[in-house]
């Protein structure tokens, strides 16, 4: 299965292809586009352009198309719900997240993302977004020719590269580190904090034991340094935002330079000022929420290879900031590693991973209720077979009177037999009372059948010739007396077999009368057998057998 992650930014389109199988997942290509920084230019034009026909290549069937809404059109809110069934979460997160978003319900979707269960309690990110941003990304979409099968939002999706997103929410047995029964001081909660700071907003994401619990963004990016280049420099916003990408530094304390590289490592560090307050009223606000304390800071996002850049944060907001290699997260890459793509890429990533992810541990998608993607695999399938279908059914129902129509002459036919049968039982066999019925009339056709059988019979033996007859036939084939004194003892004559013994005066007459009984024999032959009278002077015995044609008509 393949998922496809497209992020699109407020510079760039982010699109990374990842494949799933038995052995883990495997990022298999991505794509990037550059936003014209022409003024005139339609940000959703060049989306529309750009995506129509990369993603017209993909098999919708066997691809996952996953989206993001920009994470500052999604409140996200940190809930304890008092139990942790994920449906009956859905169905009460309106109701709790009422009086904390500023936008109606009725005009809302919402979905939610279990951090981890606490007993019978669930920790919980609730999510909801104003449904406008929703139908607008939809059209967008609508406008490329797919239909998404995940809408997430970015932050949450940034946060699949650092979980353990195809495991299912642990339980814990400590309550968030909080001293129910007012014994002990609460137990501060150590938390982790990614920076994902891109061209004009940057993501605030706060971890605990690898597991996302509160999400920022902060209207913050590459591009106002860029302004500040600009407006120092006095040159166009292409050319600063291009000399900070290729040039862009910040000097530490420690660090020498010519006084123009000190001007411009000051312009760019006044400008990052402004991000390190934000961030640390950020930060300020999750010790406070979260009981925690902050142990490390990561950054990513495409301003995060600004030299010197992680230097300068730790400076200032005195904790160990340093660059995250997101890419080396993966064992299975198949295109180039570079510093670029490596911060760049991280919420495309993230987003074709929630394609990927397994019901026990679901995305996060706002397509519900009429949002929710429809089957259009059935219209396709009708759309292609339309005229096959209509001839079918057609067929069918044409089919289906003609049977019913078969039906009914059939019944009919049969009890027109029926009578005519009776007719002929009365008329021809004599049949009355119990036996004038289907059983009567074939108990005599079998009995006439019998006669007819019999009939042909001796029909066939009728013409057959007698024993006299043969007798006839042997006399007239026998030499006469003055060839040879025959004396015929024995004549018995079974069916086609003739046996015939006697006394001959010597055994050349009996050569001769074989001879001449081979004439009357129907295959030309004479058996000589051994006979049964004794020989006595002058008389020799004889025994002999034949088959010959008694005439019986063949069937």
């Amino acid at each position: 299965m393949k998922s496809v992650g497209i992020d699109i930014g407020s510079s760039q389109i982010k699109v990374v292809e990842i494949q799933s199988g038995s052995k883990g997942i495997s990022l298999s290509r991505y794509f990037v586009h550059d936003f014209s920084v022409r003024t005139n230019a339609d940000p959703v034009i060049e989306t529309i352009e750009f995506l129509r026909p990369l993603l017209q290549d993909y098999d919708p069937a066997q691809t996952r198309f996953c989206v993001a809404l920009r994470q500052d059109q999604v409140v996200v809110r940190n809930k304890l719900f008092p139990f942790n069934d994920r449906i009956k979460i859905l169905k009460t997160l309106p109701m709790e997240l009422d009086e904390d978003i500023p936008f109606s319900i009725d005009d809302s979707v919402y979905d939610a993302k279990i951090i981890r269960l606490l007993g019978a309690q669930a920790e919980v990110l609730a999510c909801a977004v104003p449904k406008v941003h929703l139908e607008k990304i939809l059209a967008v979409f609508k406008d490329c020719g797919i239909e998404p099968d995940v809408v997430s939002a970015e932050g949450i999706a940034l946060a699949n590269i650092f979980e353990r997103w195809n495991e299912p929410p642990q339980p814990e047995s400590s309550s968030l580190g909080l001293d129910l029964e007012g014994l002990n001081e609460p137990t501060e909660r150590e938390l982790q904090v990614v920076l994902n700071i891109g061209h004009s907003r940057t993501l605030v994401l706060a971890f605990e034991k690898n597991r996302l619990i509160g999400l920022r963004s902060l209207t913050w990016g590459g591009r106002n340094v860029a302004d500040a280049i600009s407006r120092k420099y006095e040159m166009p916003f292409a050319e600063a935002l291009k000399e900070m990408e290729l040039k862009g530094f910040i000097l530490n304390s420690a660090q020498e330079g010519h006084f123009e590289a000190k001007i411009f490592s000051d312009t760019i560090a006044k400008s990052v000022r402004e991000l390190l307050r934000d961030i640390q009223l950020t930060l300020l606000e999750f010790k406070s929420e979260y009981k925690g304390i902050i142990t490390q800071i990561d950054v990513t996002g495409g301003f995060s290879h600004l030299q010197g850049l992680g230097p300068f944060m730790t400076q200032s907001l005195e904790v160990s900031v340093n660059k995250i290699q997101i890419l080396e997260r993966f064992s299975q890459v198949f295109f180039e590693r570079t510093d670029i793509t490596d911060s760049r890429l991280g919420v495309a990533i993230g987003l074709a991973i929630e394609g990927v992810k397994k019901p026990r541990n679901p995305a996060l998608n706002f397509l519900k209720g009429a949002y929710a993607k429809q089957n259009t695999q059935l219209e396709a399938f009708i759309s292609q077979w339309s005229l096959t279908l209509k001839v079918a059914i057609a067929s069918f129902i044409i089919f289906t009177v003609w049977a019913l129509i078969r039906e009914n002459l059939t019944l009919h036919m049969v009890d027109a037999a029926q009578e005519s049968l009776k007719g002929m039982a009365k008329t021809v066999a004599n049949l009355q009372g119990p036996e004038l019925s289907e059983r009567g009339v074939k108990k005599y056709i079998a009995e006439k059948k019998k006669v007819v059988a019999e009939l042909k019979s001796l029909a066939q033996i009728a013409p057959m010739n007698s024993a006299l007859e043969i007798l006839k036939k042997v006399n007239e084939n026998v030499p006469g007396r003055s060839s040879l004194k025959l004396d015929i003892k024995r004549l018995n004559v079974d069916d086609s077999q003739v046996l015939l013994e006697g006394y001959l005066g010597s055994v050349r007459e009996v050569d001769l009368l074989r001879q001449s009984l081979s004439h009357l024999s129907s295959d030309g032959k004479v058996l000589v057998q051994k006979s049964g009278f004794p020989q006595t002077a002058g008389r020799t015995p004889f025994s002999f057998f034949l088959t010959v044609d008694r005439g019986v008509l063949k069937k």
